[in-house]
């Protein structure tokens, strides 16, 4: 059984394309064993995404993809409960108060106030450079 995690709705401005529900339905057409909806620096997806997967009995993981202006890779980040979903929240919520509308600055320090009862997953970077590679 496979789950996606680290799916990106088009509540990610210019870099997921599709809606919640759409992923949700193509998930369940594939057989997927459930779904991780993580958007960047956003939970915007998950009520819709939620609602769909409840409809079509697909297990769901919400979360966020964490993105950091320090050079901290991302990491997505899924509540374990209750308190964590709201440390997710005041985390990304603090963000996007220190940044320009539509955007969110998040330091690994931020991450750390908050980070009880979350798994997180640290994603490999798009690409690696060779030149930052040690010498064999």
């Amino acid at each position: 059984m496979y789950a996606e995690l680290a799916v990106t709705t088009n509540f990610s401005f210019l870099r997921g394309a599709s809606h919640p529900e759409e992923l949700v339905a193509r998930a369940k057409r594939l057989g997927l064993a459930g779904i991780g909806i993580a958007d960047r620096n956003s939970v915007a997806g998950v009520v819709r995404a939620h609602m769909a997967a409840q409809a079509a009995g697909l297990r769901l993981a919400v979360g966020a993809r964490l993105v950091f202006a320090d050079g901290t890779p991302d990491m997505l980040a899924f509540p374990r409960d209750r308190p964590a979903w709201g440390g997710l929240t005041r985390l990304l919520s603090g963000g996007k108060r220190r940044a320009e509308k539509g955007d969110c600055i998040l330091h690994i320090d931020d991450l750390i106030d908050f980070i009880a009862g979350l798994n997180l997953i640290v994603m490999a970077p798009a690409r690696i450079d060779a030149a930052t590679l040690p010498a064999p």
